[in-house]
């Protein structure tokens, strides 16, 4: 939308939010290319999807904090025969920085959990790659 002759705001990524409408908006200085809006809203994208790994996955009901380390951390010990069980590991922390531990009585229960983090994140990284490919450039087609 052009605002005045140098600003220009771009609205996407509908839902809810506190205004009742689009979910993002940036503002030009100038009229931006498309490139210049793809690049924007495939980062927005990435950010949203690395969002939903890091804090929306839940095991046994507990949000599990999925952090890049913490997905490095839990494949090393899927594949560290030298662990042993039981295991207690801090998943996730209250609001007030409390510990949220886990104790995983044995190395299949431990492989559950684990092939469950996997997948998770494999289908939050796929809806990810869709919603950038069912992105609709030609509306900015000026």
């Amino acid at each position: 939308m052009k605002v005045s002759n140098k600003s220009y705001i771009l609205f996407f990524g509908y839902g809810e939010d506190s205004m009742g409408g689009y979910n993002y908006r940036h503002r030009f200085d100038h009229k931006p290319t498309v490139d210049e809006i793809k690049k924007l809203v495939w980062a927005t994208i990435d950010a949203e999807t690395k969002d939903k790994i890091v804090n929306q996955f839940e095991y046994e009901g507990i949000k599990v904090w999925l952090t890049d380390e913490k997905q490095r951390n839990f494949a090393s010990i899927e594949n560290n025969e030298s662990v042993t069980f039981p295991l207690t590991l801090k998943l996730n922390e209250k609001a007030d920085a409390t510990p949220i531990y886990h104790t995983f009585q044995t190395r299949d229960e431990f492989k559950k959990f684990s092939e469950a983090a996997a997948c998770f994140i494999l289908e939050t990284i796929r809806n990810g790659w869709k919603e950038k490919d069912n992105v609709d450039w030609s509306v900015f087609d000026m």
